[in-house]
């Protein structure tokens, strides 16, 4: 079984991070400095600094027809990574990027002020106006896919939208907004999960995604960063711990225990690779942990033993709704 590449130290704060397309070697990150960096598991300097400017913190990054990043100034860049250049620039509403999610060819960049806009990546020149909608009243916290067909976004607001990849952003549905700031939201082969600001998870079936969700009590802190990867969703919490959960056929969620830690520091991001092979997070130490997750026996292996979980929850648990809505979530899809 192959393993983990050792923890990597960078110089400054790495905020966001995306792995080349087919690749478990070589990835990407933002830092809080405004740098856009292309590094490799096996060297510990940086293989390229693509950019280190004055658009703020490089908050979001993604690959996508090359390599793009999201600022605080709310503007968007792409490079050409064969040669270095500059591809194309979008300018930002001056939102900060709060972020991206390359599917379909397609870039999906969320902002600070609750909007989204969708861009083709591939096309080279400066960006016209791109197709854009604004389904949150706060930032959005996180964007995932469904078959590259459905666009999910998790907000600050406490709302879950859906919007068709395929219509322009067409709105499917949205959630009642919940009390909780949503912070974070995966996609696995059996639900659609999001991550709360104290604790619980949020999930919903993918076989009735109108029905509503099933929390999942947790004693652990907020659930800043969830990837799926196959049966096992993996979250980064705000004490600083990586964990597993297995996913049933029933998309029930159980916390097998945790596989890591960035010593107290919250975890802000993970990400993995295209093939599954291999998980990354970030934190506030300016280290870069890799987890191997070749298979859902690779992830159970990293724990010293199962952490006791459990799966009652009351009412008091659950985050609130404020107020009731006549759609459900999901309509028509």
């Amino acid at each position: 079984m192959p393993k983990a590449p050792q923890p990597k130290t960078l110089e400054t704060q790495p905020i966001a991070l995306a792995w080349q397309p087919e690749s478990r070697r070589h990835f990407a990150v933002g830092c809080v400095d405004g740098r856009v960096e292309i590094h490799s598991t096996k060297q510990a300097q940086p293989l390229a600094r693509v950019w280190h400017g004055d658009r703020g913190a490089a908050s979001a990054v993604a690959w996508s027809g090359g390599l793009c990043a999201g600022f605080g100034d709310g503007a968007v860049c792409c490079w050409d990574t064969n040669g270095g250049a500059k591809a194309w620039k979008a300018k930002g509403r001056g939102d900060k990027v709060t972020a991206m999610l390359s599917t379909r060819g397609l870039l999906a960049v969320g902002d600070d002020g609750g909007r989204i806009a969708l861009r083709d990546a591939r096309l080279s020149g400066d960006r016209g106006p791109a197709i854009s909608t604004q389904p949150h009243a706060d930032y959005v916290s996180g964007l995932c896919a469904i078959r590259d067909e459905v666009l999910v976004s998790a907000g600050a607001d406490g709302v879950l939208a859906a919007m068709d990849l395929r219509k322009s952003l067409k709105s499917i549905g949205e959630t009642d907004p919940f009390e909780d700031e949503l912070l974070s939201c995966c996609v696995t082969p059996h639900s659609v999960v999001a991550g709360t600001a104290t604790g619980p998870l949020l999930v919903w079936s993918r076989k009735d995604l109108n029905k509503e969700p099933s929390v999942v009590a947790s004693e652990h802190d907020s659930v800043e960063a969830l990837v799926a990867v196959q049966d096992v969703v993996l979250t980064g919490t705000g004490d600083g711990v990586v964990r597993a959960y297995e996913e049933g056929e029933d998309a029930s969620l159980t916390d097998i225990g945790g596989i890591g830690a960035h010593g107290g520091f919250p975890v802000e991001v993970l990400a993995k690779t295209s093939g599954d092979e291999l998980v990354a997070s970030l934190s506030h130490d300016n280290v870069v942990r890799f987890f191997d997750t070749t298979s859902a026996g690779a992830v159970k292996q990293m724990l010293a033993e199962e952490s006791d979980s459990s799966d009652d929850s009351d009412d008091s648990d659950k985050p609130k709704k404020k107020k009731a809505k006549k759609e459900t979530f999901f309509d028509g899809l």
